[in-house]
């Protein structure tokens, strides 16, 4: 039986000490770790569960976090590694989880140095089973299992997403570039629905074409994309196709 032990930590990525396959590698090894911890937990509520249904208890308990734990750093690196797999001859730049006080993390903050430049800031979320949708009235994001009630996103993502780039441009400057116009260029926000999670769909006139893709485009405050994981390189490709002959 494996020993439980406490779960590995996640600990915030430096982006002056990390190249992209550094950083990759780095998740990647925390996942293989967050895996070995939960099949350890698996397999010592299972051993117990059999004479002890409390001990069963505490075990899924106990592996419930370190499960969420491994979701997102699972989502986070088949992302990050698909993205180096399209535009790394690009040259494309790939900080992961960037921490913002009081903000929590920003999972993929992309730049293309090279033209035409851009920066992405990309949000992966997941709310298992469910479709999510944009309430215009409400001017929040709602999400709608098969069996239930439609409820609202409890983060406010707008929010968070501008407080997150404030931040960063304040406190890490250096991701944005170094010329006082690249410190300047707006980052592209997009919310990304990974696992099970889809996108329902919206009235015409909240997409935007760019390119040939047909994006929604949500407007509160801030400009978000939102688009399911299977759309984000189509979608990258198709933006920075489009600003090719603008820069």
């Amino acid at each position: 039986m494996l020993a439980m032990t406490n779960p590995p930590s996640s600990q915030p990525i430096k982006p002056i000490y990390l190249n992209n396959r550094q950083a990759l590698e780095q998740i990647e090894r925390e996942r293989t770790d967050l895996t070995r911890y939960c099949f350890g937990i698996g397999l010592g509520s299972l051993g117990a569960g059999v004479f002890n249904s409390l001990w069963w208890g505490i075990g899924i308990g106990a592996m419930a976090l370190p499960l969420k734990k491994l979701q997102k750093v699972s989502q986070i690196s088949l992302t990050m590694g698909s993205l180096l797999d399209i535009f790394e001859d690009q040259g494309i730049l790939i900080t992961p989880r960037l921490e913002v006080p009081d903000n929590g993390s920003l999972d993929l903050f992309v730049r293309f140095p090279n033209p035409p430049k851009a920066v992405f800031a990309i949000g992966l979320r997941s709310h298992g089973e469910s479709t999510v949708f944009f309430n215009e009235a409400k001017e929040t994001f709602y999400f709608h299992r098969k069996r239930g009630r439609s409820k609202p996103w409890q983060v406010d993502l707008f929010r968070r997403f501008a407080l997150q780039e404030f931040w960063l441009r304040k406190n890490q400057q250096d991701l944005f570039g170094q010329s006082s116009r690249d410190k300047n260029r707006p980052a592209v926000k997009i919310l990304v629905l990974v696992g099970k999670t889809r996108l329902g769909e919206h009235s015409e006139h909240l997409y935007a074409n760019i390119g040939d893709q047909r994006v929604l485009l949500v407007r509160n405050r801030i400009a978000v994309y939102v688009m399911e994981v299977n759309q984000l390189i189509p979608f990258i490709q198709a933006w920075l196709a489009q600003h090719a002959q603008s820069q």
